[in-house]
């Protein structure tokens, strides 16, 4: 009798710490598909960022905050990136396309079935940057994990009215004078949360989502059926849309 329950016992031990080790190898291989699927990889040359954004200002209270734009989408590759916001309906989109080489941006609009193009040459600073004065920046130790990247922090201050905040940038993500012409134009990386404005709307951006992706040149190039237009016109169409 003593023997049969010596013998229960270590089979019920050997089952148990079978178990166990099925048990921690599962465990391991979540954390390490976890680790895969979102995003833990910090040498991304090209592919898809979406950013949501949040609203920091009041000055749209009377246009519903429900129609307004909820993400950004990025692509970029080695020698284009492009920003592009659409509404939540489908009527308009506004997108930013930045030659990295030659130091130009093509601000390109679509409202309804009307679209045009504005072509803004060296030095010429993007549609989506109102503010043009670059930013007092000091540069902070801390680091943080966004969007599955390695990120660090600096803060940023507005020389004209001393406000003051911070962003979030990586040096993992290699995009060429992405900020050359911006005023975060300090900045050595690409920013994964960061402000811009757009007439009187204050948007915060914050990456929620990178795709590492192969994408062509051929995809920043200006599809049919855009007429080119001046920058004082483009921007008389974006105040129209936007509140």
């Amino acid at each position: 009798m003593f023997i049969l329950t010596q013998l229960s016992n270590f089979i019920g031990l050997r089952s148990f710490k079978h178990h166990k080790f099925l048990y921690c190898f599962s465990v391991v291989l979540v954390f390490l598909e976890t680790c895969t699927t979102t995003g833990f990889n910090d040498n991304v040359n090209e592919g898809y960022i979406t950013f949501d954004i949040a609203y920091t200002n009041n000055s749209g209270r009377s246009f519903p905050i429900q129609l307004l734009p909820k993400t950004i989408e990025m692509r970029f590759n080695r020698n284009y990136a492009c920003y592009t916001l659409e509404d939540r309906v489908g009527l308009f989109s506004i997108s930013n396309i930045i030659d990295l080489n030659k130091h130009e941006n093509l601000t390109l609009i679509k409202v309804f079935d009307k679209k045009y193009v504005y072509r803004g040459f060296e030095n010429g600073s993007p549609i989506f940057f109102k503010k043009s004065t670059p930013y007092e920046v000091i540069l902070l130790p801390d680091t943080y994990r966004l969007a599955g990247i390695l990120c660090k922090k600096a803060n940023m201050t507005d020389s004209e009215t001393k406000r003051s905040f911070d962003i979030l940038y990586t040096t993992n993500i290699q995009i060429n004078a992405i900020n050359d012409n911006t005023p975060y134009k300090k900045i050595k990386g690409l920013l994964l949360q960061f402000g811009i404005q757009m007439k009187n709307l204050d948007m915060k951006l914050t990456a929620k989502k990178i795709n590492q992706k192969e994408i062509s040149d051929q995809e920043f190039a200006i599809p049919d059926g855009y007429k080119h237009i001046s920058k004082n016109q483009m921007e008389e169409i974006i105040n129209t849309l936007l509140p």
